[in-house]
Formats: C-alpha cells, sequence, structure tokens
C-alpha cells in the first residue's frame, strides 16, 4: 500500500470552499445521497492524485466541476443506463435560450422565495438553494429530519402556487419550455 503525501492547503482550502456546492451539483444529478458522497471522494482523491503526480491545477473550481461531471457520466456508465445519441445537427441557440430560460426563470424564484413565511423560506433556501443536507439543518434548528423534509415539501407547494398564479409556466418532458409573467387582471397581486 502507497503511502500518500499530505494535501496542500490551497487544494484543501479549495475543496472545503466548493464542497457544499459540488454536493448540490451532484445531488440533483445522482438517485441518493449514498451515491453523492461516493462520487465526492473520487473527486477530491483523483485531485490528490493528480497534484501528488505533479501535475498543477490553475483553475480548482473548473478542474472539480469537470470531475464531478465525468463521474456522474461514469456512474451511469458503469449502471448501465442506456443514453440517448446526440442529434449532430442541433441547433446550439436552442440550447442557448433554453439556458437563459432557466437562468431567467431562476432569478425570479428566488424573489418568491422571498415572500415565503420564515420557516419555509429558510428551509427551501438552505436545501434547494445552498445544497445542505437534510440532517444537518434539523440538528442546527432542533427539529427531526421528518419536519425539515415536511416544511420544505410545503415549502415548494407553496412556491409553485405563487409562481402559477404570478405566471404561466409551459412545461414539455417535464421541463420549463415557455413562461409568461401574467397580466395584473389575472391575478391578485403579490407579485414580485
Amino acid at each position: 500500500m502507497t503511502r500518500m503525501k499530505p494535501v496542500t492547503g490551497s487544494l484543501e482550502d479549495g475543496f472545503v470552499r466548493l464542497q457544499q456546492s459540488l454536493r448540490s451539483y451532484l445531488r440533483r444529478r445522482l438517485p441518493d445521497a449514498a451515491q453523492v458522497d461516493d462520487v465526492l471522494q473520487d473527486i477530491f482523491l483523483k485531485a490528490i492524485v493528480s497534484q501528488q503526480a505533479g501535475r498543477s491545477i490553475e483553475n480548482l473550481s473548473g478542474w472539480l466541476y469537470a470531475a464531478a461531471r465525468t463521474g456522474v457520466a461514469d456512474y451511469f456508465r458503469h449502471r448501465g443506463v442506456a443514453t440517448d445519441t446526440l442529434d449532430e445537427d442541433l441547433a446550439t441557440s436552442a440550447d442557448a435560450d433554453g439556458l437563459q430560460l432557466h437562468t431567467d426563470l431562476s432569478s425570479c424564484l428566488r424573489a418568491f422565495i422571498d415572500q415565503l413565511p420564515p420557516h419555509y423560506r429558510d428551509t427551501l433556501l438552505a436545501t434547494e438553494l445552498e445544497g445542505r443536507p437534510l440532517r444537518a439543518l434539523a440538528q442546527e434548528q432542533g427539529v427531526s429530519v421528518s419536519a425539515i423534509k415536511s416544511r420544505a415539501a410545503r415549502g415548494r407547494r407553496m412556491l409553485k402556487a405563487r409562481l402559477l398564479a404570478c405566471c404561466h409556466v409551459e412545461m414539455k418532458d417535464g421541463l420549463v419550455s415557455d413562461y409568461h409573467r401574467r397580466s395584473s387582471d389575472d391575478y391578485d397581486g403579490g407579485c414580485a
């Protein structure tokens, strides 16, 4: 068994700084927390091995996210999950439009979340936007994990109701394909 050198401060500090963000990224792409932890550990190990091999990681954030994308792909590849082949003629402008649509909608959601009662607002911000683990949030607030799950679920329902009261949202294949703000005649106010 080979003994590993200690991790240098910059790699360790960078990983600690990005760990929650990476965890959140992985949670949206992998089926459960155990796989998220495994992939996250593999990413850190690859960074250590790369650094010990003498390779310099100039952009740690970019490197870690690239490793995360590869880790997710490897996870599904090893499990034999079928993937569709990409159409080479797919217009890149459609991707850019979709990305802009989701970016715009995401910024809208933050305003709606901020309007929720504090318990639900704080829970959604911590779990959905910051990617904090439910168990850690429950311990911090002195409640059960079940209570946090209930708050998150109710907060999502409240958020959806507010959003749909203010915006017309079109869905296709489970994804938002278009949306627009309702006219002031269609809602009773309270829209951000």
